[in-house]
């Protein structure tokens, strides 16, 4: 016996080894498991086929053994990554093919004169085989991995042109990652925009901020995430009312990547009834990164007030229409610690209510009435009269630091 006979049985046997290594794999990988096309599934049976033939053809080859035909790893290791089989589970498989293998060589030897010495000859070249097998599906499952990223990189940044300048996607790729992310014309969404308060120096950083955030708003089946030159912008399909919760999940996000030393200011949109106005939801998330610090945080324009909205759009001649005599109350007082204006907003938010106000300030109802008077001395507004006030708490939030506290 040679190893020229073991190569042979290996070559012969093809079919049951692979039909038994892919068995195997199926039932303990959970990413072949759940293959069910019967064209993939064939693909899978015929690699493994490939490779025992490579492999007993290495054998039967003698010494100085050449170095093996493996040109079919790149093409199959291609077709897992399009799969989506992860890496792990890929290399797995390779593993229950070298188990196959030596086992099918120890059976075959076992009760063969000179079998022993064949199959320990045989044992050192299948470790050498099925290293550089793994070796060489490794590499090719990166190449074929990182291709492809590039490609879905190129298609969901496509995609988003195409929602921002209100094209609907042409059939293919584009409208494929589309309908995976629930972005069909009739579908609501909301969009996201976040960018670095200070530079990250790692393009990964950026990278890695984008799937933390796409994955804490619904992850990749339900939203559409891409790194837009030194931007976030996130487009989510929603089938329900937003709320805390949602934002809750943003927030926390945030908070991890702040600790992990990337600081984002994170804009949200409102709802948006259909994908049509995808350009006018981003620059509603582009509207609220303007009320942020510069430490940056998360701000979701659903959550704000129309008066705090307004304000926030206002232009210079809506300042301008603020009485100076206002204007410098507000600014002199925020610089002193705030007192009157926090007084006020209490004011408001207690309907008018003094006695309602003082509890919530923790002071006496002497004491309220005291500062909103000394707030009507100087400003000339009187508090009991709406458009007075109004135009006060716009000026707060114009020139004040309780931006958004109503």
């Amino acid at each position: 016996m040679t190893l020229g006979d073991v190569g042979a049985m290996l070559v012969a046997r093809r079919h049951p080894l692979a039909e038994a290594a892919v068995r195997e794999t199926r039932a303990d990988a959970a990413a072949y498991a759940t293959i069910e096309d019967s064209a993939v599934l064939a693909d899978v049976l015929d690699n493994a086929r490939e490779g025992f033939v490579a492999l007993g053809t290495y054998l039967a080859s003698g010494p100085p053994h050449a170095e093996p035909d493996m040109g079919f790893v790149r093409r199959h290791a291609a077709k897992r990554v399009q799969r989506r089989v992860p890496l792990a589970s890929f290399m797995h498989g390779i593993r229950i093919g070298h188990r196959t293998a030596w086992n099918a060589v120890l059976e075959w030897t076992a009760d063969q004169a000179g079998g022993r010495e064949v199959a320990l000859l045989a044992s050192g070249l299948l470790i050498d085989f099925f290293n550089q097998f793994s070796t060489i599906a490794a590499h090719a499952y990166l190449d074929a991995e990182q291709l492809l990223a590039v490609e879905d990189d190129r298609v969901r940044r496509d995609l988003l042109e195409d929602l921002l300048g209100g094209r609907d996607p042409a059939p293919g790729p584009r409208l494929m990652r589309a309908r995976e992310a629930g972005l069909t014309r009739e579908a609501s969404c909301v969009v996201l925009v976040a960018v670095p308060v200070k530079p990250i120096s790692d393009d990964y950083g950026l990278r890695s901020a984008a799937a933390s955030l796409g994955g804490a708003v619904g992850g990749a089946a339900r939203s559409l995430t891409v790194v837009r030159q030194d931007e976030i912008v996130v487009v989510r399909s929603v089938r329900e009312e937003l709320g805390e919760q949602f934002t809750r999940r943003v927030r926390s996000e945030w908070r991890a990547l702040a600790d992990k030393g990337t600081r984002l200011a994170v804009g949200i949109s409102t709802c948006h009834k259909t994908v049509a106005t995808v350009a006018d939801a981003y620059h509603e998330a582009l509207t609220a990164l303007d009320v942020l610090p510069d430490e940056g945080g998360v701000a979701a324009l659903f959550e704000m007030k129309v008066i705090d909205y307004l304000t926030l759009r206002a232009n210079e001649t809506a300042r301008r229409l603020i009485p100076s005599a206002v204007r410098d109350f507000v600014v002199s007082d925020s610089r002193s610690g705030g007192v009157l204006t926090e007084t006020v907003l209490s004011y408001a938010r207690a309907n008018l209510n003094v006695k309602a106000a003082a509890q919530a300030l923790g002071v006496h109802i002497n004491t309220a009435h005291h500062r909103l008077t000394r707030v009507e001395r100087r400003t000339g507004y009187d508090l009991r009269r709406l458009p007075d006030l109004q135009e006060l708490l716009i000026a707060i939030t114009f020139y004040g630091d309780a931006r958004s506290a109503l």
